[in-house]
């Protein structure tokens, strides 16, 4: 199982700006056999600057299927879309878990 993080910047900031796109982009990445674990905006703290406007941490089978999620005809199709209104995107990937139990 490989787990994503994702930080996503919107292009201006305001609050669901980018919330039409990635519905799209997720039911596509869902298609790919991927899970949407959480979603969140997180809470902006007093002199912390870069602070994303969405975190998403997401789940899929491996590396290959990522990858073709990523090659998906529809998905690069809507890149246009993306660019208007996404200004950065950070990934994190691991198929490990860390066990604090």
């Amino acid at each position: 199982m490989l787990y994503i993080t994702v930080h996503l910047y919107g292009k201006t900031g305001i609050a669901g700006e980018f919330k039409d796109y990635e519905s799209k982009a997720l039911n596509i990445f869902r298609r790919h056999g991927g899970d949407v674990i959480v979603a969140y905006r997180p809470v902006r703290q007093p002199g912390v600057e870069d602070v994303p406007d969405e975190i998403q941490i997401l789940r899929i089978a491996d590396q290959a299927t990522l990858e073709r999620f990523m090659k998906d005809p529809e998905r690069v199709s809507m890149a246009t879309e993306r660019d208007a209104v996404i200004k950065r995107t950070d990934l994190y990937l691991s198929d490990a878990l860390v066990d604090y139990s």
